[in-house]
């Protein structure tokens, strides 16, 4: 619910962030000869407001994926830790699909040290 005009309000938000463009989130896609995706790259405002747009994308990629995948994450304006549980659960799913992945970041001093605070750096193999 949303509050408009003073009132409460049902809104589909799906429809909502299915239908907006992710202006501020960087998602690119590179295929190969079959259409599989087999690299993703995402950067951009990695953050709460735009994690229904990221989790679509994510969602809509895993049926495309080929049998490994490179991950970057880069050119990253700002990240919290919606976008951190988004990799996570992405992660999983991958693994649960059998797809192989390597997962590359590309961040600032002050970005990397919020995975390191949360305890997640080793785990989303920030260390290499």
């Amino acid at each position: 619910m949303i509050w408009v005009n003073s009132e409460f309000r049902n809104f589909d938000y799906l429809y909502f962030f299915k239908k907006r463009p992710m202006e501020n989130v960087k998602f690119k896609t590179l295929t190969n000869e079959q259409g599989l995706i087999t690299d993703l790259t995402i950067g951009g405002l990695l953050v709460v407001e735009n994690s229904q747009h990221i989790k679509i994308e994510l969602l809509g990629a895993l049926p495309r994926l080929g049998d490994s995948i490179k991950i970057e994450i880069s050119e990253v304006d700002d990240i919290d830790l919606t976008f951190i549980q988004l990799i996570v659960a992405f992660r999983k799913q991958l693994y649960e699909k059998g797809t192989e992945f390597q997962l590359n970041w590309s961040l600032d001093d002050d970005q990397r040290l919020l995975f390191e605070n949360v305890g997640l750096s080793n785990e989303l193999f920030m260390n290499d």
